[in-house]
């Protein structure tokens, strides 16, 4: 294996990179400790790590806080990625009885919208036939930005992210492989160690009921071989605004049915450092002890983990 290899905007001589990414946080962060460095917070920066002779950029985003360390005499520097603008960006009309509205508006519309208010745009979005305030003006006051945007794609189980290089999606990534999904690599016991399975069904709900406007609500079940026979772990979502017509209703109740009928099977497992192992790609893994024969997993939470030791990767898989 080559040497390893590390670049970061506006720095010299880095001692340490860790990169967070996860499915169920829609901010990745930075945490890297170098000798010298020219950044201010806020500053944009980029880090490119792996080996010489593989590697890649793996962050794009802001710095958010610098300490400087003594006796190293070295600077600590944390980093957030593009989404933390969203995260910052409070929504609070002037005029409480007059806030940002929207009327007759796709759901993935409006969401651009928020991120826009934000300074951000969309790079690409998945359509979800979803159009909301047909009926009554959908508001949006005394809110971030982001978390608006996270409760619209809560309600049709879409998912926003921004990925190493910046770019922000809006898109049906469910957090499990999904058809469609390409393998990145394998993992076996030759480069990884420490890998355990999991299988829990603490989440898993097979009745899900929308309550929406007026005499709207709507519901989708199904019978789980993992559950007594008749028997239905319910969940309830109530959202007058938005659910107001029953089309959109039944399509919200299906859409988390399929989402939460099912068991939550994992793997955790620390692997020789790659770049390209992030959050939200595909992997295969071939572990026959474990009765595992080069099953695809979804990339659910990675941390890179770099300094003058090696370069390691802790994965969170799921299927």
């Amino acid at each position: 294996m080559s040497a390893l290899f590390a670049e970061i905007t506006g720095c010299t001589k880095p001692l340490m990179i860790s990169i967070q990414s996860s499915h169920s946080s829609q901010i990745a962060t930075a945490n890297f400790e170098v000798v010298e460095t020219t950044l201010d917070i806020g500053s944009e920066i980029t880090i490119d790590l792996g080996y010489v002779d593989n590697h890649q950029q793996v962050f794009f985003g802001y710095v958010k806080s610098i300490d400087r360390k003594e006796p190293e005499m070295t600077y600590q520097i944390l980093a957030s990625d593009r989404l933390v603008r969203a995260s910052e960006y409070f929504i609070a009309s002037t005029n409480p009885k007059t806030p940002f509205s929207r009327s007759n508006i796709a759901l993935e519309d409006l969401v651009s919208e928020l991120l826009t208010m934000s300074s951000l745009s969309l790079t690409d979005s998945d359509p979800t036939y979803f159009t909301i305030g047909t009926s009554s003006p959908v508001e949006v006051n005394l809110t971030t930005a982001l978390d608006y945007c996270t409760y619209l794609g809560n309600i049709v189980t879409w998912i926003l992210w921004s990925d190493e290089d910046g770019n922000i999606y809006f898109k049906n990534r469910k957090p499990y492989v999904m058809d469609g999904d390409v393998s990145i690599g394998t993992l076996d016991v030759n480069n990884s160690i420490q890998a355990k399975t999991s299988v829990n069904g603490t989440n898993l709900r097979n009745k899900i009921i929308i309550y929406g406007s007026g005499s709207i609500y709507a519901e989708a079940s199904a019978e789980s071989p993992y559950l007594p026979a008749g028997f239905y772990r319910t969940v309830v979502i109530s959202l007058a605004q938005l659910f107001v017509a029953q089309e959109m209703a039944q399509m919200a109740a299906d859409y988390n049915l399929t989402v939460l009928n099912r068991l939550s099977e994992s793997m955790s497992l620390t692997t020789i450092g790659d770049p390209s192992y992030l959050a939200r790609r595909t992997i295969t893994a071939n572990f026959p002890t474990l009765g595992i024969n080069n099953v695809d997993y979804y990339i659910f939470a990675s941390e890179l983990s770099w300094n003058s030791n090696g370069f390691t990767c802790s994965l969170e898989l799921k299927k």
